[in-house]
């Protein structure tokens, strides 16, 4: 049996099943690509590598790189994995690819990589060792500046995955999790008992205040529930949770970003579309989702004007349009990652 590992640069890209022990308990891809690779016959692992150690017992090793900014604390472990597998496949779970790149590329030298911050974030190597290693991390480092890898994306499929990062086309590979993803289902719905009311889940950033205030909620006259930003007084919930409200209102916001037009996976088209509710998002993004110019372009004064029979429909047509264009066809997860696993 061929053996895959799958590693990265902090906890979560490290452990299986690692949501489990988190608070909000978000189900990340690698969920989906651990257990399709399995039932493709692989052998699979999920840990951190000890550096210093051999990789050549494992056939293909996945490394999900991160930047070290954010209290990544495996980042040497991930660089030693890239330079003892020059072959291995290089991949995102994170939406901030560019900033997750341009993070970990600033470590091009001994003084940046092992600058205070990052070196005392590494908790589990030898602080005094670890330096002695500098030519074998940079040697790592080196293969995001080559780009001479294969880089595996999260992404629904029809995206333009050049958005996401500046990276050879010929090497860009991408699937969609969901066929074999965990997807939670909402409990506490019904249709006709809908909250007139939007919801927004996610962290408030500069990018994402832009493009709530565009949406212009205000002038609706419904409510706008927002979750997760504890800065901002907003509750955190945990994903069973979330999919519960996306049930119990008709509408869920969700933000659009630089790399819109991506198709970037995120759970939430799926869990609103199960939820007999309706997502509004950027068009571009909406687009890879329905193949619909109406079912892309809705704005939530739109939504609210409608009526309940209107939004059940609509709701139902969203639903219908993803389930068409990405059904949840585990043979298509299949060749998907066929295609990168191969020589």
């Amino acid at each position: 049996m061929k053996k895959v590992l799958i590693t990265g640069m902090n906890k979560n890209q490290c452990t299986k099943d690692f949501y489990l022990k988190q608070q909000l308990q978000v189900v990340p891809s690698h969920y989906s690509l651990i257990r399709c690779l399995e039932d493709m016959g692989y052998e699979v692992y999920q840990r951190f590598v000890e550096v210093g150690e051999s990789l050549d017992q494992y056939d293909h090793v996945i490394v999900y790189i991160h930047n070290p900014s954010g209290f990544a604390g495996y980042v040497y472990n991930g660089l030693w994995a890239m330079h003892v597998r020059k072959d291995c496949i290089l991949a995102f779970d994170d939406w901030q690819t560019k900033s997750i790149f341009d993070g970990l590329s600033s470590l091009k030298d001994e003084e940046k990589l092992f600058r205070s911050f990052v070196k005392e974030s590494h908790k589990h190597v030898d602080q005094d060792t670890i330096t002695s290693y500098k030519d074998q991390l940079l040697d790592g480092l080196s293969l995001l500046e080559k780009k001479a890898n294969k880089m595996l994306i999260s992404a629904f499929a029809g995206g333009d995955l050049g958005l996401l990062i500046d990276w050879p086309s010929e090497l860009l590979y991408s699937y969609n999790p969901n066929p074999y993803h965990l997807n939670r289902k909402p409990t506490t719905f019904l249709h006709r008992g809908k909250k007139q009311a939007f919801n927004f889940a996610g962290l408030i950033q500069d990018q994402t205040k832009k493009w709530l205030e565009a949406q212009k909620v205000e002038e609706t006259g419904w409510e706008l529930l927002k979750f997760g930003s504890r800065k901002d007084g907003q509750d955190r919930v945990t994903e069973d949770e979330i999919v519960n409200i996306f049930g119990e209102c008709w509408g869920t916001l969700m933000a659009g970003y630089y790399h819109s037009g991506s198709g970037w996976w995120r759970a939430r088209p799926l869990q609103v579309a199960d939820a007999g509710s309706i997502l509004i998002g950027d068009k571009k993004e909406l687009m890879l989702y329905y193949n619909d110019e109406d079912l892309s372009s809705i704005s939530p004064k739109q939504l609210a004007d409608m009526t309940d029979y209107e939004r059940i429909n609509l709701a139902a047509k969203q639903g219908d349009a993803l389930y068409a264009n990405h059904p949840l066809d585990k043979d298509i997860q299949k060749s998907e990652l066929s295609k990168v696993l191969s020589l």
